[in-house]
């Protein structure tokens, strides 16, 4: 499993395509948290969650990541030698699982980081609270889900430009949608429930959400889920 893990980690990095994505989100990052730090008020306390937006977005092209992790590898028939190489194909999404969701864990501590950094070197009444320490542990949770569903959805389409769609499309349209047709179907739409991790949400969420807490179980367990569908399918399906 090792060298498996190893060799995934290798087409990780080797993709350009990877490379792009997650230099633009960090870049997203430091545009955002500079300006907001360059904006704040010295009349009020500025939290460190008040300089995440950036990196509350940045997670969700982790998504775009996932899906391309297992759809490129479909798309350019790449995947078939891996599958030759290695019969038991959950041990290749098991690898991929890791290396893709350890990647994004590891960027979105550093993200953080920084804007931490930032807002304590140019903002003077900077503050980093409870609420704030929730939300950094959130932040990392969130990128790791989002992958994870990304690389779940991948499995499932097979197409990474579809499987991008599709994840966005879900989050951005679906879910506005049903959220404000009908407010009760809130509390069991993913995307909204596990986002409210990653900002300065109060501890008993939205009204209209689950808790934070509760949402980020459901989130997660929609992953799984997700996941385990794309997992199964690609056992079952001709590579």
């Amino acid at each position: 499993m090792v060298n498996l893990i190893r060799s995934e980690w290798i087409k990780f990095r080797s993709v350009r395509s990877t490379l792009i994505t997650l230099f633009l989100a960090g870049a997203f990052v430091v545009l955002i948290a500079v300006i907001a730090a360059v904006q704040a008020s010295d009349d009020g306390v500025t939290h460190l969650t008040d300089l995440t937006a950036g990196v509350s977005v940045a997670a969700l092209i982790f998504g775009a990541l996932g899906v391309q992790v297992l759809g490129q590898e479909y798309r350019f028939n790449t995947i078939r030698p891996t599958f030759t190489a290695m019969p038991r194909r959950w041990r290749v999404l098991a690898a991929k699982l890791i290396v893709v969701t350890t990647a994004c864990a590891a960027i979105s501590v550093v993200m953080v980081a920084f804007c931490w950094v930032v807002g304590a070197a140019l903002v003077g009444n900077f503050e980093v609270d409870g609420v704030d320490q929730r939300a950094m542990l959130g932040i990392v949770l969130f990128s790791i889900g989002w992958s994870a569903l990304g690389m779940g959805v991948g499995a499932i389409v097979r197409q990474p430009v579809a499987g991008i769609l599709i994840l966005l499309a879900e989050a951005f349209v679906v879910e506005s949608l049903l959220s404000g047709l009908v407010e009760s179907s809130s509390k069991f739409l993913p995307f909204l429930n596990g986002f409210q991790m990653t900002f300065r949400a109060s501890e008993g969420g939205d009204d209209q959400l689950r808790s934070v807490l509760g949402g980020g179980i459901y989130f997660f367990l929609v992953v799984a889920v997700v996941w385990a569908i794309g997992a199964y399918l690609a056992n079952h399906r001709d590579a």
